[in-house]
């Protein structure tokens, strides 16, 4: 399939068996590629751009730079995986996030796989009967994936500083789920009131560098793999368009159009004098 050669060729990957080792670079090649954003989300503004075929996805890439938010990116990357010899099944922790169970090539063993999420999980975490997967990610913070009581219940947990952070996931790796469960949250993804409708987002990991950016409205983070952060609050729509065309390197996002969006709904707020009221 021409496709799955253009997927790699963006990623700048070799096709190769199925392994985990493999999994582990194509996870952290599909993350240092295509962002967690939802610039796209609010430009296109059209739910079918979240379950379509994955030229349509490629190409949307190579002529605006998105990414996607949870189901768009994680639907795609197991298309690929899929492609490439991997079984894949879906989960859905928390009820309304999307995540895929990945079965160990080389013994069957259960690897939770997550590309859409805005924190750096860039390995294939290993479900263990009965007891916890400690994954360190930056320095202080962690993800913990916690056994339940019935085998195949899980918790995923993200905690910084040893802090437990945002709302615990619980999930079963023995309920998965097809496309159709998820139409009602993709649905729901578009109402006015639903977050990535009221904010302006994106993250994206620097693999040579070493170090995950984040942007949320007006704030940039710059986070690096010893554990220093830089913050930086930007003060104009200019500033925020620089930012993501020379330390994102996504000049082709369609930033502008998605920040009118937000404008118009009463969120992302600038000066008075371009119109805009303080946020």
């Amino acid at each position: 399939m021409e496709w799955v050669h253009d997927y790699l060729r963006l990623m700048g990957m070799p096709e190769k068996q199925a392994s985990t080792p493999y999994l582990k670079h194509l996870l952290s090649a599909h993350r240092h590629v295509f962002p967690f954003e939802n610039i796209g989300k609010l430009f296109f503004h059209d739910p079918a751009c979240v379950t379509e075929d994955v030229e349509r996805f490629l190409w949307r890439h190579r002529v605006f730079h998105t990414g996607g938010t949870c189901i768009t990116l994680n639907l795609q990357f197991s298309k690929l995986l899929e492609a490439l010899g991997f079984q894949v099944f879906f989960l859905k922790p928390g009820g309304d996030h999307m995540a895929l169970l990945v079965l160990a090539p080389e013994t069957g063993a259960p690897l939770y796989v997550d590309v859409g999420t805005p924190i750096p999980l860039l390995t294939p975490l290993p479900l263990n009967k009965h007891k916890q997967t400690h994954v360190p990610l930056f320095a202080g913070e962690k993800v913990i994936l916690m056994a339940g009581e019935q085998e195949g219940e899980y918790t995923y947990i993200r905690t910084i500083a040893d802090r437990i952070v945002d709302r615990k996931w619980a999930f079963s790796i023995d309920r998965r789920y097809q496309l159709p469960d998820f139409r009602d949250t993709i649905r729901k993804s578009y109402q006015p009131e639903a977050q990535y409708m009221q904010q302006l987002r994106c993250e994206k990991w620097c693999a040579r560098k070493r170090r995950m950016l984040s942007l949320k409205n007006k704030e940039l983070t710059i986070r690096m793999h010893n554990g220093g952060k830089i913050k930086r609050r930007m003060k104009s729509r200019e500033d925020l368009l620089e930012v993501l065309a020379h330390t994102f390197f996504l000049p082709k996002l369609p930033a502008e159009k998605a920040m009118d969006k937000l404008e118009e709904n009463g969120h992302l707020l600038w000066n008075q004098d371009r119109h805009i009221s303080s946020f």
